[in-house]
């Protein structure tokens, strides 16, 4: 999986304890230690008189116009019982732009990601591993219709809420824990991202649609059924971007009735060798 450098900053905040703030450095990039340091603050915890959302929109903000063009640093703060994702937003000359984009956050149907679509064209991040206890890793991705969209994927049931802010641009997302538990995870591979189906899901056929985001060579994504190791259906679909981002893609595949080993990723045009996530279906 690919990684983009420098453009994460995390900061921890435990109550009482200490600050810390790294970001990750291209190979060969010189840093420079601090001679002293200073006192940290108190950890910052979600605001207990604001509405937070359990499923469904968390929130739709529409902005008539913005300079809002790129989607920058993304920084994170954790304390007891809260977690912070601060989205900043650069304008085509890569300066910070002064009015966020039009936003709309939501929990997905299939659960345990939450997803901020962006008005935006590009992005300095592509995906980055999270690893706080609400959240395993982000996404940001190239939607079909051309816009962006940035997809958390959740390590355990959550509450949320979107705050955003001018000059500078920026948007905060605030997550707090929840009882419940979480689906079944999205399959993952390097460069192919699973949404729906998910393993061992039952789903009614014979039409069983397939979706996600890939990195996969010239966008090309290969979709194969195979039941006892006979493949029984295949599809060709491809993804809205590979190069800047990972790319959108979604499609339909008609599967016979009873188990399914579904495959999901790239095949290799040298070997013919297949290349990313495979799980198994009910198809009913």
């Amino acid at each position: 999986m690919r990684r983009t450098p420098v453009l994460l900053l995390i900061l921890i905040a435990g109550c009482g304890g200490t600050t810390t703030s790294s970001s990750i450095l291209p190979p060969g990039t010189a840093t420079t230690t601090p001679s002293s340091s200073t006192s940290a603050p108190q950890a910052i915890g979600c605001p207990q008189d604001a509405e937070f959302i359990d499923e469904g929109r968390i929130a739709r903000i529409t902005q008539p116009s913005s300079d809002a063009k790129t989607l920058g640093l993304i920084s994170i703060q954790t304390a007891e019982g809260c977690e912070r994702f601060g989205f900043n937003f650069e304008t085509n000359e890569n300066a910070p732009a002064t009015t966020p984009p039009s936003i709309d956050g939501e929990f997905l149907a299939s659960g345990g990601i939450v997803r901020i679509q962006m008005d935006i064209d590009q992005t300095v991040l592509t995906d980055q591993l999270v690893e706080t206890p609400l959240v395993d890793r982000l996404f940001v991705v190239r939607s079909l219709d051309g816009s962006m969209f940035v997809d958390l994927h959740l390590a355990r049931s959550a509450r949320a809420r979107i705050t955003v802010t001018n000059s500078p641009a920026g948007m905060t997302l605030e997550l707090s824990p929840r009882d419940g538990q979480l689906p079944p995870s999205a399959a993952i591979s390097d460069r192919l991202v699973l949404v729906t189906p998910r393993s061992e899901a039952v789903v009614d056929g014979p039409v069983v649609e397939v979706g996600g985001y890939a990195r996969t060579f010239e966008a090309n994504v290969l979709v194969l059924a195979t039941v006892g190791g006979e493949v029984v259906a295949r599809t060709n679909t491809t993804a809205a971007d590979w190069v800047s981002t990972w790319g959108e893609f979604a499609t339909e595949i008609e599967l016979p009735a009873g188990l399914d080993d579904l495959f999901v990723g790239e095949e290799s045009p040298e070997n013919g060798s297949l290349t990313g996530v495979t799980l198994r279906l009910t198809v009913r």
